[in-house]
């Protein structure tokens, strides 16, 4: 049994770049509840419990089409009591939505295109839906978004909306290319009670929700509140030195492991370091955002907004990272490596024994290792002394990275956001995860969806597969059911790497300095911050990186500081303090 699985977080951190973007700079803030919800006079309290099934005359056909619009009580938010589910199909309309799609597995589209696939076949069958896929590959999104703007010629739904949009999404609405989804809400109960659920979460309602009646798509959102990907490393090895992966506590206990594997075990480089340094967040004890991919990331010390990669703590890090690669327990080669793909056969061979990685991937690592006595344990995020509480660096969340937006040209705009709000339905849900029962699931004696052989042994991996025969939470909305990977005989001990990885016992957080994941800029605070960040990003990629293999040492760090704080470093914080400033003022 093979599965060769794809590295899905750095294909999801790859696009989530690409997506940065900004509110309008004249936009004014929502009022708030108690609780951080949007207020009645903010955001109404739309009037659904008279609604009714609409019926219209079709003026191609003159048969008569009957739609389901939700009906729900609200409280006096607004806000819908509890989740709606919906009477099916949705409508009897055969009139088609044009959908901006892109295909995970290329190869697999029959010659009938996406349409005639069985999981597509489903949802029509079972919604009445019509949807024509214009499929298009990821590397040309881009350019045809771009061409769809310029000839004003959107289709009605956009999978990956918030990610290629190419410029402020606030411009998609000033400019009446895709509608404000507020001004639909009483469209879309789950959605709407789903992105008001959590309070405990400033970043949820702020990005669904970041300017007073605003809403510029369906985000995609989790099921589960859990940590996705954090370390994993060799189990079979740490049997070898008489270790289990309850012992690895601290970075001491990190580092005395390396070296048992690089001795004992024959791990030529044991720790995958790459070339972005923190990817998934390991080092977050020393209180930096280790991640490097273009401007270095924020965060908020007693309410200063900071930029990583010029501290003490910073450079704590580095010189960690520079005896781990003098005592070879990084890649020599390390710059050269941007995602754990690129190493891929080194961590089937052997090479390496530790790695940042999503829970799925365990298993395939284990089966597709040369070695078919290796198998893989999670890890505990490191801490650099017993008990530290972490400030910054967790990476659960309840909003994905798929979106919907929809253009203001639809047709049928109310149909059209029933139809997504249905993803977000319990039952929709269930659907929109699992897919076709006999072909993508079965239910095993226990009443439990089970994941078949087609999708565990399909040879572009089960992560993968899941992503082109149910839904793709990569691009599009809907609610992804994180436990649906491990669906399978076995499974249930990757699930239980997110508990392990999520033990308070251990992993203790207070996000004291976390900068919100839903800050936005201004159209002219993007357009200086892309300026500053071509000459800051290259001067760091040339220096601060050195540090790490010694070509630049370390009695040069005050010089690198000096110099890279004079290609505009100070003025990048300041746009960072007061979008912050702002952010904090509206939602705090």
């Amino acid at each position: 049994m093979k599965r060769n699985l794809a590295l899905l977080l750095t294909l999801a951190l790859a696009l989530t770049l690409l997506g940065a973007c900004g509110g309008d700079d004249s936009a004014v803030s929502p009022s708030a509840s108690p609780s951080g919800e949007a207020s009645p006079s903010a955001s109404g309290t739309p009037s659904n419990t008279d609604a009714q099934p609409t019926q219209a005359v079709s003026a191609t056909t003159g048969n008569t089409v009957t739609t389901q619009f939700a009906t729900y009580e609200t409280d006096e938010w607004g806000i819908p009591l509890e989740s709606y589910e919906y009477e099916l199909p949705l409508t009897s309309s055969t009139k088609a939505f044009t959908y901006t799609y892109s295909s995970i597995i290329v190869g697999e589209i029959p010659d009938e295109g996406v349409a005639a696939m069985q999981f597509q076949t489903m949802l029509r069958e079972k919604t009445g839906v019509v949807l024509e896929y214009n499929d298009i590959p990821f590397m040309s999104r881009m350019d045809r978004f771009a061409l769809d703007l310029a000839s004003d010629n959107l289709d009605d739904l956009i999978s990956g909306f918030t990610i290629y949009f190419p410029a402020p999404l606030q411009n998609a609405l000033d400019e009446n290319f895709t509608v404000n989804l507020y001004d639909y809400r009483e469209y879309f109960p789950n959605y709407w009670m789903n992105v008001n659920a959590h309070s405990d979460d400033i970043n949820v309602l702020a990005q669904a929700m970041p300017y007073r009646e605003t809403m510029y798509a369906f985000l995609g959102m989790e099921a589960e509140y859990v940590t996705r990907n954090s370390l994993g490393a060799r189990g079979d090895w740490l049997d070898k030195i008489g270790k289990t992966n309850m012992d690895i506590v601290t970075m001491q206990d990190l580092h005395d492991m390396l070296v048992d594997f690089k001795v004992q075990c024959g791990a030529d480089s044991p720790f995958l370091l790459m070339n972005t340094i923190d990817p998934h967040q390991s080092f977050s004890a020393f209180d930096t955002n280790g991640a490097f991919v273009g401007l270095p990331g924020r965060i908020v010390v007693d309410g200063k907004v900071q930029l990583a990669m010029q501290s003490e703590n910073d450079k704590k890090l580095m010189t960690m990272l520079n005896q781990w690669y003098e005592e070879g327990l990084v890649p020599q080669d390390w710059q050269s490596i941007g995602a754990t793909a690129d190493s891929m056969p080194g961590l089937f061979a052997g090479v390496h024994g530790v790695t940042g990685m999503i829970a799925g991937e365990g298993d395939g690592f284990g089966i597709n290792a040369t070695d078919p006595n290796a198998y893989w344990v999670p890890l505990h995020k490191p801490v650099l002394t017993r008990g530290q509480t972490f400030h910054l660096g967790d990476v659960r969340t309840w909003i994905g990275i798929g979106s919907w937006g929809i253009s203001s040209k639809c047709s049928n705009i109310p149909l059209l956001m029933t139809y997504c709000d249905w993803f977000y339905s319990p039952a929709g849900m269930f659907d929109w995860n699992y897919g076709v029962e006999g072909y993508t699931f079965t239910f095993n004696e226990n009443g439990e969806p089970q994941l078949t052989d087609f999708l565990i042994n399909h040879p572009s991996g089960t992560s993968w597969a899941l992503l082109q025969y149910c839904m793709d939470d990569v691009l599009e909305g809907g609610i992804t059911m994180r436990m649906r990977t491990y669906a399978y005989p076995g499974g249930e001990k990757f699930k239980a790497w997110h508990a392990f990885w999520d033990n308070p016992e251990y992993y203790k957080y207070d996000g004291s300095m976390q900068y919100p994941t839903a800050i936005t800029l201004t159209r002219d605070q993007n357009s200086r911050i892309a300026t500053l960040s071509a000459d800051i990003s290259t001067f760091i990629a040339e220096n601060y990186l050195s540090f790490i293999d010694g070509s630049k040492p370390f009695s040069e760090w005050n010089a690198y500081m000096a110099s890279v704080k004079a290609l505009g470093w100070d003025e990048c914080e300041l746009i960072y303090q007061n979008a912050y400033d702002d952010f904090m003022e509206r939602f705090a």
